[in-house]
């Protein structure tokens, strides 16, 4: 019983066992558990053995070294390591040998197992450690001796053998008065005497000469204790000779500022000046040269010392060199400079000035070129392209791509030709031909065929580039859509060809009218018949004048879709009919004859174009406009009216209304607009979901990979962990789908607010502790709410993606451990909700931009997200009749409110 329990007792455990494949155990103490974590009994009833817990890398070789014993029938002594019940792997030694029966017959193995887990991890320490002081000397570049107080060298070690006077294994022993050269000894002999002394370190340099070179070390030498001296002799050649370099360098850059065409001068931090070094008769000499050893505050512009003083002050915080660039005006010209800010050794700052005027000239021009020529593609609506006449391959923009109708990466010359219409394929081609044939530039006007079997009509101008071989390599041009020129052309043509024909009939039948009157007057003079013959003849000449005037008069006033006006040459109106005067208040002003001034319901700029027009047609030229005022807008055509003597003497104006052909012009253009930004919205929706969906795709393949290579036992964890951690990225995917699916029925007006009453307060409690679930560590939401109960009439389903998406948004832009507010307030009408966050916040330049579609801010491009949550909470806010608003500063936090009308029903 003693024994038991002293064997019991021990730290560690006895055994005796089979010698079979399994180990299996016969006996064994009851120090098993603390070794293993299991107990006697699950040894005993075959629950575990001990085979089954050896790491299988050491189970072949202590098996061989254990059945060597038995053979040999010799006490055994092995080493393994075993897989505790915890997991943990632990090192055992054991001792035993073989019981073997009368016959010599190998009946079992008995044996004591010790835990050498805290034994090999100490051996392991010291091996490593070890292993770090011997890299540790072997990469120092010194020499080290450790000496007696007499100067015997104790011990020694050096990394290159030749640098010591004799072998390592002659030094120990010896006196470094046999061993150093003379003059080497002296200087340390009295670096040893002072070392001891003072106790204080003392570093001497000296140089030995050699037939091939001189080299030159470095002693350092410290009092040990008071049995020895420890020196350090470090070789230093090559930094002498770098300080003779830098000697012979320095004597260079002095002749060199001399050359350099900069400026150059030194300030103290306090910004006084300390040096200078700039060429002769350099425009700063003068000025900067009076002024050494003042301050830049007494010499500079106010708002120069700040730039500079910013210039010293980022120089010392980032240690790098710092460019600034200010203005000044020297000898009465504005000159701009560039200083580049270089902190020196001393604390000093070096700055190196050079005059940049032509640069800067320069730069703005380039930079007004490339804005003109940018505004002028922005306006006029041109789509530009480059075609590679090696590759064959054209490089289209987006307004190119869509004025063609073409969404192809490998757009070559035949795919474009294959766009153009067939009536003018050939034409295009002949043109280009020639062009890249003669190297000139090239304009033509061509039509296309869209996908939906559309004609429009395009103006294209292309310019050939050669190599310097003078072969033609590509050709860079604009395009730009005219199919509203065109139809507006043809329109016009029509127009003007029917009032050419008009005007032309009018003028015939007033030629004839006129030529009959005058033969009928010269016929009644030379026939002179008498007075009441001349009296029948006048009243016939006068009625046929009246009906003239009838036909001009009925003419003029059913001019169709717009009127026709006369004026003299003091602008006064004299006759002013058509079908549309009425409507427009000009009935009766000829009868007046009112001024041009003197119009109602026209603006005084069209007034003043219209007399300008008028003053060019009593010069003689037909002029043709365009003018809108009252909702309408007229082409209006002049022609001049001459008298007898062929001089004019009224100016006609014929305005044809066109308000509906500029309508159709506007919903054309408009419509063009729409397709343009439809453009812009599918690219932006491409980009943010390819980025979108790839990351948590990379991150489910990553994990799902990882579990592939987690079979193996105990690996249960892991595996959970990556089976949670594709989860999440699947619920991510299904946000951002549900994200596209609500804002399509949004655009497809298939969402409609479906009210029903509900008690706010619970649903709240409910969205919030769904939402738990995401929250990051030390994230709390506080809710607050004055009443117990607040009665609501909305669609619950609609307001709990509200609610959901803007605690999520909270949650996602703060960091860990930053509090998140929801309050609730309500009165007889309204229902106000305010989320607030203390996280990122949002930048200035993008709060006007939130609530826009795959809109995210700046701060943001490295957070998941689709730019889609708060457009869609917008509309369903409105849907409900509700607003939305927030406020935000950076890096402070952001608050939303949402308010709806407490219908309560």
């Amino acid at each position: 019983m003693k024994l038991d329990n002293l064997i019991n007792n021990l730290s560690g455990l006895f055994y005796r066992r089979k010698n079979d494949k399994n180990w299996t155990i016969e006996a064994i103490s009851k120090g098993c558990f603390a070794l293993t974590g299991y107990t006697r009994e699950d040894f005993l009833n075959g629950t575990v053995t001990l085979a089954q817990m050896i790491i299988a890398k050491d189970f072949n070789s202590i098996s061989k070294q254990l059945q060597k014993a038995i053979i040999n029938k010799v006490l055994f002594n092995i080493e393994y390591q075993i897989t505790h019940k915890n997991g943990t792997v632990r090192s055992f030694l054991e001792q035993g040998q073989g019981v073997y029966d009368t016959n010599g017959n190998l009946t079992a193995l008995e044996g004591f197992i010790q835990d050498i887990t805290k034994q090999k991890e100490t051996e392991r320490q010291l091996f490593e450690k070890e292993a770090r002081n011997k890299a540790l000397l072997e990469a120092m570049p010194d020499m080290l001796f450790i000496q007696d107080l007499e100067g015997n060298y104790l011990d020694c070690y050096a990394p290159q053998d030749e640098k010591l006077f004799v072998s390592p294994d002659k030094f120990i022993g010896k006196n470094m008065k046999e061993i150093l050269p003379s003059h080497v000894f002296k200087i340390m002999r009295k670096a040893h005497s002072l070392a001891i002394k003072s106790g204080e370190l003392q570093i001497e340099e000296f140089s030995v000469k050699t037939e091939a070179r001189e080299d030159f070390f470095e002693a350092r030498v410290v009092h040990l204790n008071t049995h020895g001296v420890l020196t350090i002799v470090r070789d230093v050649t090559e930094r002498k000779i770098a300080e003779k370099q830098i000697i012979k360098n320095e004597a260079q850059i002095r002749v060199l500022l001399k050359t350099l065409p900069d400026v150059m001068i030194v300030y103290d931090k306090h910004g006084n000046h300390l040096e200078l070094h700039a060429p002769e008769n350099h425009q700063l000499v003068v000025p900067y040269d009076d002024h050494i050893g003042k301050n830049i505050d007494a010499i500079l512009p106010k708002d120069v010392c700040t730039i500079i003083r910013q210039g010293f002050t980022n120089c010392e915080l980032t240690k790098e060199i710092q460019t600034i660039e200010y203005s000044l005006q020297i000898n009465n010209k504005l000159v701009h400079l560039e200083s580049r800010i270089i902190q020196t050794d001393e604390g000093n700052f070096l700055t190196i000035i050079r005059d940049v005027t032509e640069k800067k000239d320069i730069e703005k021009s380039i930079l007004e070129n490339e804005e003109r020529k940018r505004l002028a593609l922005e306006v006029g609506e041109f789509g530009s392209w480059e075609w590679n006449l090696i590759t064959d391959q054209i490089v289209r923009d987006a307004f190119q791509e869509n004025l063609l109708d073409i969404n192809n990466d490998t757009d070559t010359y035949q795919s474009f030709t294959n766009k153009v219409h067939p009536k003018d394929r050939t034409y295009v081609k002949s043109k280009v031909s020639e062009a890249i044939k003669t190297a000139s530039t090239y304009t033509l006007e061509y039509r296309v065929i869209h996908n939906d079997k559309s004609v429009h009509w395009l103006h294209e101008k292309g310019k050939i580039f050669k190599n310097k071989t003078g072969k033609p390599v590509r050709i860079i041009g604009v395009t730009h859509d005219i199919t509203a020129k065109k139809i507006t052309k043809q329109k016009l043509k029509e127009d003007e060809e029917a009032l050419r024909n008009y005007t032309e009939k009018l003028e015939n039948k007033v030629k004839e009218r006129t030529h009959e009157l005058t033969s009928t007057v010269q016929k009644l003079i030379e026939s002179n018949l008498s007075l009441e013959d001349q009296i029948l003849i006048t009243k016939s000449a006068e009625n046929e004048r009246e009906k003239n005037k009838y036909l001009l008069d009925n003419i003029s006033q059913n001019f169709p879709k717009g009127f026709v006006a006369v004026f003299d040459s003091d602008f006064n109106t004299l006759l002013v009919e058509g079908e549309e005067v009425e409507e427009l208040g000009f009935k009766g002003l000829a009868e007046s004859k009112t001024l041009l001034d003197n119009f109602i319901g026209v603006p005084d700029n069209v007034k003043n174009k219209v007399k300008a027009h008028i003053i060019k047609t009593f010069k003689g030229e037909h002029c043709s406009f365009e003018i809108s005022y009252q909702n309408r807008t007229f082409l209006v055509n002049t022609t001049p009216l001459y008298n007898a003597e062929k001089k004019i003497e009224q100016v006609l104006l014929v305005h044809n209304n066109i308000t509906l052909q500029k309508t159709a012009e506007s919903k054309i253009l408009k419509s063009l607009k729409k397709e343009q930004e439809l453009s812009e919205l599918k690219s932006r929706f491409i980009s943010m979901a390819s980025h979108e969906f790839r990351t948590p795709l990379s991150a489910i393949l990553s994990s799902a990979i990882l579990i592939e290579k987690l079979n193996a036992p105990g690996k249960e964890e892991k595996r959970l962990k990556h089976v949670s951690k594709i989860r999440s990225n699947v619920k991510d995917l299904v946000i951002i789908l549900n994200d596209f699916l609500s804002l399509s029925k949004l655009q497809e007006g298939k969402i409609i607010a479906q009210p029903s009453s509900f008690n706010f307060i619970d649903f709240s409690k409910s969205v919030i502790e769904e939402i738990q679930g995401i929250k990051k560590e030390g994230q709390d939401i506080y809710f607050n709410h004055q009443q117990p109960n607040i009665t609501a009439f909305l669609d619950q389903k609609l307001l709990k993606h509200i609610i959901f998406n803007l605690l999520s948004n909270a949650i996602k832009y703060s960091e860990e451990h930053k509090p998140i507010t929801f309050n609730i307030e309500s009165t007889n009408q309204y229902l106000v909700i305010e989320i607030k966050d203390e996280g990122i916040g949002i930048p200035k330049e993008d709060l006007n931009n939130m609530f826009q579609r795959f809109y995210r801010a700046n701060n943001t491009t490295n957070i998941q997200g689709t730019g889609l949550g708060l457009n869609i909470v917008k509309q369903y806010t409105e849907l409900m009749g509700g607003t939305i608003s927030f406020k935000s500063e950076l890096n402070v936090g952001t608050t939303f409110w949402v308010e709806f009308p407490l219908n309560k029903k």
